[in-house]
């Protein structure tokens, strides 16, 4: 498979924390036609940065493809650059030039002789048009590389590659690629690696590993001749995971947790009622930003103070003295009365101890418990969700959610 290495050339992306979208862009662009992307590296608009970047990256890849440095600026220095790698003169083209003068003229824009920069190229580049801006694109082979610069404005940019990247990609060399995301609730990268790490060495299969916020995301590449065969592959190796990892792995598509949840409700003509404590309406937010959530969640309470816990859940004041708010049996009976009160056929219930005080040695800071009711039970989870505040608020927002989901697959956490 070829290879490419894709160059941001910018000081705005290194110092002013503008977003580099170019490169991923482009990377997508890439792997849709069989081209795999090796490096994304974004640099200062200085030779002395961008020149061993370049060369750095001839040695790896088939394409290299830069973005920016292109305009009539001073910052502007990926041409020069150019030139010192390709150990080529700068030229400057009188017919590029006049070209320009009568673009600017066409639109009635004033003409200033830092204009005229944008003509200028190495020896023996060849221009790349640009059918928005001024800023025209060089493309030039060296040591059986070709390197391709292109404007960083993404919507001179895009249009660019598009008419162009079929060619410089080739189609002798080029392969079908299909992609999938797993993704795995409730278990660490480690624990979900040496369930599945035999089958990274399959014939075509490239897997990675994210770990995120409470899951683990497994991405999982397919390459082959024809398409057919990459998604054969594929299904085969997803569904291999599948069965290794059972109901932990949640979904295989881009919904979110909240939307298959809403997803498995709907085909159930079932619905949904939050009580929530430590995570004081982050569970119903995170609910309701799924379209269509009207269907399946009924509402809630945000029971914060004890005195709500009583009045609206009906809990005892013995009971919150004896095990405190945050307990087993304050998490059920918030789960059963919002059910009931809701008039849904499920009710989560959620109190816990979000941090940063709070916590005791038996009652650490993390700590949270988690309550479903149905018609016919009221289960309880223990759990305790890392991370700083924030990071256990919504930790537990994921674990209600996936608690639900998996009782409505019939599988057990």
């Amino acid at each position: 498979m070829k290879r490419a290495v894709l160059i941001a050339v910018g000081s705005e992306l290194l110092r002013f924390g503008r977003a580099d979208t170019n490169t991923v862009w482009i990377s997508a662009q890439l792997d849709r036609l069989g081209m795999e992307t090796v490096a994304r590296v974004a640099v200062l608009d200085e030779p002395a940065a961008i020149v061993p970047t370049i060369r750095a990256a001839v040695e790896m890849a088939d394409l290299v493809i830069l973005t920016g440095g292109l305009g009539p600026t001073e910052d502007d220095r990926t041409r020069e650059a150019l030139a010192q790698v390709l150990e080529r003169p700068l030229e400057h083209d009188a017919e590029k030039e006049a070209e320009l003068r009568r673009r600017f003229a066409a639109v009635e824009l004033p003409w200033t002789e830092r204009q005229a920069r944008q003509a200028r190229r190495p020896a023996g580049a060849r221009w790349i048009a640009n059918g928005v801006g001024s800023a025209d694109g060089l493309l030039v082979d060296h040591a059986g590389t070709t390197i391709v610069a292109l404007p960083g404005v993404p919507s001179e940019m895009k249009p660019m590659l598009a008419a162009h990247v079929d060619d410089w990609v080739g189609v002798s060399s080029r392969q079908a690629v299909v992609l999938s995301t797993l993704r795995v609730f409730g278990r660490g990268e480690a624990a979900v690696e040496a369930r599945i790490s035999d089958l990274y060495d399959r014939p075509g299969i490239d897997v990675t590993i994210l770990s995120g916020p409470g899951e683990v995301e497994i991405g999982i590449r397919s390459v082959a001749d024809r398409r057919e065969t990459a998604v054969l592959q594929l299904n085969a190796t997803c569904d291999a995971m599948k069965a290794r990892l059972g109901g932990d792995v949640y979904v295989d598509d881009k919904r979110s947790l909240a939307g298959i949840v809403g997803d498995l409700l709907t085909e159930r003509g079932e619905t949904l009622a939050v009580a929530e404590s430590c995570t004081a309406g982050l569970l119903a937010a995170e609910s309701t930003t799924v379209p269509g959530s009207s269907r399946w969640f009924r509402g809630g309470w945000v029971v914060y103070a004890n005195e709500l816990k009583q009045q609206l859940a009906g809990i005892d004041a013995a009971t919150l003295e004896r095990h405190g708010a945050a307990s087993e049996p304050v998490a059920r009976r918030l789960a059963e009365a919002v059910r009931t009160d809701c008039g849904a056929d499920w009710g989560i219930g959620v109190t816990g101890i979000a941090g940063p005080t709070g916590g005791s040695e038996d009652k650490p800071v993390g700590l949270v418990h988690v309550a479903l009711a149905s018609r016919d039970a009221t289960q309880h989870w223990r759990t305790l969700r890392p991370g700083d505040r924030e990071g256990v608020r919504r930790g537990s927002v994921a674990f209600a959610l996936d608690c639900l989901r998996r009782a409505l697959i019939g599988s057990a956490r």
